[in-house]
């Protein structure tokens, strides 16, 4: 594999009071990697991006060598992929996944670079998926999932994980509940209520 060689070219822009550099790296081919401003010290403070192939990647911002506000991460095809906030390097307030085609598909919130509250994942159509409670990046409470149509699919809880502890409830495309479980804290879940009045075995 043919080795980069990292150029890097300073141009200096003149403002009112002071000077703002813009860095630009390329290959060996004068294709872009990265560009972004730094301050009188050498640190990124301002607008960064980078690039693979000429296209843009990610887009963020710097303040005194530590990335502050938000960070955009970018599908090939140019649309938003990820849109993220950080707070003095860590990850803060909300974060959004977004589907290829430009519909959301995971929104959430982190403070001080944790996972925390309602995590609501989406269909194409917009209609919610799922709606899962996180307590320090880890499923903890309630968690409801539904159909396309937005009948309900499954509703319960998870305890330290993705594991479902207590009582377990399973609906048909329909909406109508068609299976209860009880789960204990390794997750095991047994069926203990049917329909059709038998037992079922199936998780």
């Amino acid at each position: 594999m043919k080795l980069q060689t990292i150029i890097v070219l300073l141009s200096l822009f003149a403002l009112s009071c002071s000077s703002e550099r813009f860095v630009e790296v390329k290959d060996d081919d004068g294709k872009l990697i990265e560009r972004y401003q730094v301050d009188k010290a050498g640190s990124k403070d301002g607008i960064y991006e980078s690039y693979n192939s000429g296209k843009l990647v990610s887009k963020a911002n710097y303040e005194e060598g530590i990335q502050s506000g938000k960070r955009v991460i970018y599908y090939e095809n140019g649309s938003p992929e990820i849109e993220e906030n950080y707070a003095k390097g860590q990850l803060e307030g909300e974060y959004k996944v977004f589907y290829e085609t430009g519909e959301l598909k995971l929104i959430m919130r982190y403070s001080n670079n944790t996972i925390q509250g309602q995590v609501k994942k989406y269909y194409t159509s917009g209609q919610l998926m799922e709606d899962v409670a996180f307590v320090d990046n880890e499923e903890n409470g309630p968690f409801v999932e539904y159909w396309e149509d937005g009948s309900l699919k499954w509703e319960g809880a998870y305890m330290n994980g993705d594991n479902e502890f207590g009582e377990l409830k399973k609906y048909n495309e329909k909406g109508v509940l068609i299976r209860k479980l009880m789960c204990d804290s390794l997750a095991v879940c047994r069926t203990f209520w049917t329909l059709e009045g038998g037992v079922d075995n199936e998780e």
